[in-house]
């Protein structure tokens, strides 16, 4: 049960690996049967570098497909319908992380901080998901241009939300961004299952 911490005013959540399942492999066996090329090959030539760049908003939607596309050792056959359609297999279902989320929302503010897309934000997340009708905000990455685990983002988080770090909680799957956050002063929870996100809460006197 939920109760109230009155030193903690906000609850910063991740979205991918947290609120949401990832299928990146999907994307990945997607672009495989498009492009005939095997999985590893796909896999290993991802262009991790023109992702940062387009998850800080430093990039245009047409310009990651062509990113992506010339990356690839081979990419007959894949337009860029057939690439967003793709795109799209990453995000899965929502996670059982959405029920903690309703219960904490009743006494405390509810924030999204994620490294994102504009393609995924606007195609996906606005149109097809219920959490983001829930929080009272959110810090995306290619809206603010910074990533985590870039302490700046935490900082802006903060000043966005209107909160001191001391007094917000960050929730994430990578322990890299569990640390960004721990180092600006944020309590940090690095979420792999319910059972230790339970204890996590419980130890930081947020639930019973």
């Amino acid at each position: 049960m939920v109760k109230k911490n009155k030193n903690i005013k906000v609850i910063f959540f991740d979205i991918g690996g947290v609120l949401l399942h990832i299928h990146p492999d999907k994307m990945i066996n997607r672009i495989s049967d498009i492009t005939g090329l095997s999985y590893e090959s796909v896999k290993f030539s991802f262009p991790e570098k023109g992702h940062d760049i387009y998850e800080k908003g430093q990039m245009t939607n047409q310009e990651w497909f062509q990113t992506f596309k010339s990356s690839l050792p081979s990419n007959s056959g894949l337009t860029e319908n057939k690439f967003w359609g793709a795109w799209a297999l990453i995000l899965g279902e929502e996670s059982k992380v959405i029920d903690i989320l309703l219960e904490l929302k009743k006494y405390y503010k509810i924030w999204l901080l994620s490294n994102t897309n504009p393609k995924h934000i606007q195609d996906e997340l606005d149109n097809k998901y219920v959490f983001p009708k829930l929080v009272d905000g959110a810090i995306y990455s290619y809206d603010v241009g910074l990533r985590k685990p870039d302490k700046s983002i935490y900082i802006k988080a903060c000043e966005l939300a209107k909160v001191n770090p001391a007094e917000s909680v960050f929730i994430d799957d990578l322990i890299e961004n569990i640390d960004g956050a721990k180092k600006v002063g944020i309590n940090g929870i690095h979420y792999t299952d319910m059972e230790t996100l339970y204890k996590s809460l419980k130890q930081l006197g947020i639930i019973k």
